[in-house]
Formats: C-alpha cells, sequence, structure tokens
C-alpha cells in the first residue's frame, strides 16, 4: 500500500500544534483540526467523527486533538465493536534544526465486528490513524493524556 503523504510535517504537528495545547498555550488551532479534547477519540468508529476539509489536507485525511488512556495497548472503541490495533512499531520524530528528538509517533488500523456479536472476529477496516505525541530527550513519552491523531481512510484497499 502506498502511502499519501501529508502535506503537514510530522514536526510541525508534534511543534505547532501537540506540543502548545500540552503546555496549555492560549493558541486558536487550525480550522482543519478538529479540537475533540473532550471526548476519547478512540471510543467513536472514525467514519462518525467530524470530518473539516480543507486544501492543506490531503482527500480522506483528518487531524484530531484528543485525549487517551494509556493503560490500554488496544484503544477500544464503544461496547468492544472496533478497536484501533497497533500495525507499526513506535519511531521516532526529530527536530530537523536542532537534531533533537521532539516526539514519536505509532500506527493503528481500525478493526471492527458485528454490533451485537462479540464472538464474532475482528475485520480488518480502510481506516488507519497515526498518533502523535511528546517524548522527552530519551524518547520516553511525556506524561500526558494529550495526543494528535491523523486519522485516514484509504478507499480503495
Amino acid at each position: 500500500m502506498a502511502e499519501v503523504r501529508c502535506r503537514i510535517s510530522d514536526e510541525d504537528i508534534v511543534e505547532g500544534y501537540l506540543r502548545p495545547k500540552v503546555n496549555g498555550a492560549a493558541t486558536a488551532n487550525p480550522r482543519y483540526i478538529v479540537d475533540n479534547m473532550e471526548e476519547d477519540v478512540y471510543k467513536r468508529e472514525p467514519w462518525l467523527l467530524p470530518q473539516p476539509t480543507d486544501p492543506i489536507l490531503n482527500p480522506n485525511e483528518w487531524l484530531y486533538l484528543g485525549k487517551r488512556d494509556w493503560k490500554y495497548l488496544w484503544a477500544e472503541g464503544v461496547d468492544c465493536e472496533g478497536s484501533w490495533i497497533p500495525v507499526e512499531g513506535r519511531y521516532r520524530i526529530m527536530s530537523e534544526d536542532s537534531g533533537e528528538l521532539i516526539g514519536g509517533a505509532m500506527r493503528f488500523r481500525y478493526c471492527f465486528r458485528n454490533k451485537n456479536d462479540k464472538e464474532a472476529p475482528m475485520v480488518l477496516s480502510n481506516w488507519f490513524m497515526r498518533e502523535y505525541r511528546l517524548c522527552d530527550k530519551f524518547g520516553n513519552p511525556v506524561k500526558t493524556r494529550h495526543v494528535l491523531c491523523k486519522i485516514t481512510c484509504y478507499p480503495h484497499l
């Protein structure tokens, strides 16, 4: 699968949007980032999330500021009908200017089952998420519930 590159760099996502939010800076987010801080973005099916359009984003791509409960590796959705499961390990995000480690990301894929059938096997969907978070200089995640997620739907998977 060839991944369509986002027009916003990983560094911009971490330094321009996520870090100010975690640090409590009173900055306005661009209209193409859905600030969903009061809701756990992982608890809703991705196709039910708001999907604003903007020329800076690729088609079928959305950015969400949200929160996450870190005690679970899998981010399980409502009524165990769907989950974001990890599909790739973590990778580091480095500052182009300083070479310092500034954040990390992990990739997930949404899997689901038929409603009310908890015994049915999970089915892979065409929805992917890249979860961005802050890291300290040693690569350890910063202790915060804030994450920025880039969710992409690949219509021809």
